[in-house]
């Protein structure tokens, strides 16, 4: 007996197990769930990117419109660059520190790379 299974049972399980490849089409059964949470993130994430560069063109355009309505002696080099350069701060954040943005980018992406002992597995 096997955690109160009686061993006739447990044989049986066994077998079905083989003959139906249980363990592989489980692991099938979780890849396949993994790749769906995978794409529900990234989808979130290019949701989130549209937002933050809305955000970046409004702060953009609110500091145009800012700097148009200023007196003259109220803008100050310092006041005007720190509108654009906040602005552009934002950009590269979502970009990566050098404002390009690329498919193999992975800024901000964890990358696991298993083992070959784990094949298999």
């Amino acid at each position: 007996m096997l955690n109160g299974i009686p061993s006739s049972r447990y044989g049986a399980w066994c077998k079905w197990s083989a003959k139906y490849e249980w363990v592989k089409r489980c692991g099938a059964y979780d890849t396949y769930l993994d790749g769906l949470r995978r794409a529900e993130r990234e989808r979130e994430i290019v949701e989130r990117e549209k937002k933050y560069l809305e955000a970046t063109g409004l702060l953009l355009e609110k500091g145009k419109q800012k700097l148009e309505t200023m007196e003259k002696d109220e803008v100050t080099q310092g006041n005007a660059l720190e509108f654009i350069k906040t602005a552009f701060e934002i950009e590269r954040t979502i970009y990566g520190k050098d404002g390009k943005k690329g498919d193999d980018d992975g800024v901000g992406q964890l990358q696991i790379i298993f083992d070959d002992g784990f094949n298999g597995l």
